[in-house]
């Protein structure tokens, strides 16, 4: 028998004051055995993640509710609508989120959280349960573990804070692991410890896991079967050699194969656009009585680079590698020491009507396009934000036209203009984000992973999209990323990076085929 069956499943939502109502998940039909992981895959939108929430009832009810004949059961119980449901949260039946930031609470300790479940669920008192949240950060691999329990979410990097969610699942010996994208924002390096302790946790505690993904090489690695979710339906499952070997459905067939082409490595440098010379970027991180620093954060630590026009260059490295304290210095939305030079103009003795003129020659594309767009601000208004700073004589209707051009040119239609970034993809805000850097008409784009939270198939369509706009403009790229697939089909060069350094700098065939760093080995090895 089943551990966990769910049957003939939707999920309805009602929108709106007229009560409109969206189906989001319909007909869907899943089974998970006892020691099995499940994987699950599927774009945004696809119904992967309402599904999952649905088991521990953990949908917005009742503005979403199941249609008749909708049945989750548990070890043979029925879960939708069961009163025992809250005993079985977090005890029988453990959730990890995507994004660890947002589930901790910034305002208590890691101890108190991770405690809170084990006096609940387990009925330990306060001395009982500081013993086990120990035990927990030391089984998850965390460093100075005692220390750590004293920590706020804010004072731990991405892989630690994703460690302490996972000591919060397991703290109660679920039976059924459930983890909703819970490498997406994580380093290659990091991404794989977390994988290798998620197995590790599975036959250590005999658990059942359901992983939510759209990254198909994790899924590949870790799961037993494989269900793709398409337009809340599933459109095909099986084993993962079955799935990945000889795929049924064309959307199965699309993800597979939603891989970026790679671009010409044969470019010439003949025009050094921008230059680098010893460029550091020190925080404060202990002060004196008197208030001199005795400590520094070397975030960037005597670096020298150039870039050529119409080039790419990568920077990879894990979290706290400074790529993207770099990234800002090479904006200038940084404080640095060092000489940057601008076409050949050191910008950082420029005054404040020259540095008008850099921001608006170098443009950033930030990772999280949902945060970087203002949400009270039309499409129209978030595009033509620069042209009001640049360009104030210019009139409305001009404004208009250019920011129709801007978004024509990244793919949108002149109707987006009026709408509200709540309204489009993560794909399509990262469109407006990119026509929002281009209607300056720079020559320079600092992108900052901005391809790290999208789906696979939308991965693709951005890079060729960015491809495409810097052949035609002859633009240079800054792209920076953990995503080593992604690196590799954007950039001519690529930079190592670590503790601040650049340990290794070569043309990309050269990195990725004979790398000479034992860093940069090890960051190849975890992204294959």
């Amino acid at each position: 028998m089943a551990l966990l069956e769910i049957k003939n499943f939707g999920v309805k939502f009602k929108n709106g004051a007229d009560g409109e109502v969206v189906t989001a998940v319909e007909d869907v039909n899943l089974s998970l055995k006892a020691g099995e992981v499940l994987g699950i895959v599927g774009e945004s939108g696809s119904g992967k993640s309402v599904t999952a929430l649905s088991v521990l009832g953990l949908l917005p009810y009742p503005k979403a509710f199941h249609p008749a004949g909708s049945s989750i059961k548990f070890n043979g119980c029925e879960l939708i609508n069961s009163p025992d449901l809250q005993h079985i949260r977090g005890d029988k039946i453990a959730f990890i989120f995507q994004e660890p930031m947002s589930s901790l609470n910034p305002l208590h300790r890691i101890e108190k959280q991770i405690a809170e479940t084990l006096m609940l669920h387990r009925g330990m008192n306060r001395r009982q349960a500081r013993r086990e949240v120990l035990r927990l950060l030391k089984l998850t691999g965390i460093k100075n573990a005692r220390k750590r329990m004293r920590a706020y979410p804010f004072e731990l990097s991405g892989g630690q804070r994703q460690r302490v969610m996972i000591a919060m699942a397991i703290a109660n010996h679920p039976e059924i692991l459930i983890a909703d994208e819970p490498t997406t924002a994580l380093d290659v390096t990091v991404q794989k410890q977390i994988l290798d302790l998620l197995l590790d946790l599975k036959e250590k505690l005999q658990m059942s896991m359901i992983f939510i993904t759209h990254d198909l090489r994790i899924v590949r690695q870790i799961a037993d079967r494989v269900a793709v979710m398409h337009k809340g339906r599933i459109v095909e499952q099986g084993t993962v050699d079955e799935v990945f070997n000889t795929p049924r459905h064309n959307y199965t067939k699309t993800l597979i194969s939603s891989s970026p082409l790679l671009k010409n490595n044969d470019k010439i440098c003949e025009d050094v656009l921008l230059k680098a010379e010893n460029l550091k970027v020190y925080f404060p991180l202990k002060r004196g009585f008197w208030g001199r620093v005795k400590e520094y954060v070397k975030a960037v630590d005597g670096i020298s680079l150039q870039l050529c026009r119409g080039e790419t260059l990568g920077i990879v490295g894990e979290s706290g590698s400074g790529k993207t304290t770099l990234g800002m210095a090479l904006a200038k939305m940084n404080k640095f020491s060092g000489d940057l030079f601008l076409n050949n103009i050191n910008v950082n003795q420029q005054d404040n009507r020259a540095s008008k003129s850099f921001r608006k020659t170098v443009q950033i594309v930030f990772q999280d396009p949902f945060n970087s767009l203002n949400p009270r601000m039309s499409v129209e208004e978030i595009v033509a934000e620069g042209l009001h700073v640049h360009f104030p004589a210019m009139g409305k209707e001009e404004k208009k036209r250019r920011v129709v051009e801007a978004l024509k040119e990244v793919g949108l239609t002149a109707e987006a203009v009026g709408k509200y970034p709540h309204e489009f993809s993560g794909g399509q805000r990262q469109r407006i984000a990119i026509a929002r850097a281009l209607i300056l008409e720079p020559e320079l784009l600092i992108l900052d992973e901005p391809t790290s939270a999208l789906d696979v198939t939308v991965q693709k369509q951005i890079i060729e999209l960015l491809q495409r706009i810097q052949r035609e403009r002859n633009l240079a790229y800054i792209f920076i990323s953990h995503d080593m697939k992604a690196v590799k089909a954007m950039s001519d060069r690529i930079a190592v990076m670590k503790d601040g350094k650049i340990v290794e700098l070569g043309n990309r065939d050269d990195i990725f085929e004979n790398p000479r760093d034992k860093y940069t080995q090890t960051l190849i090895a975890a992204s294959i």
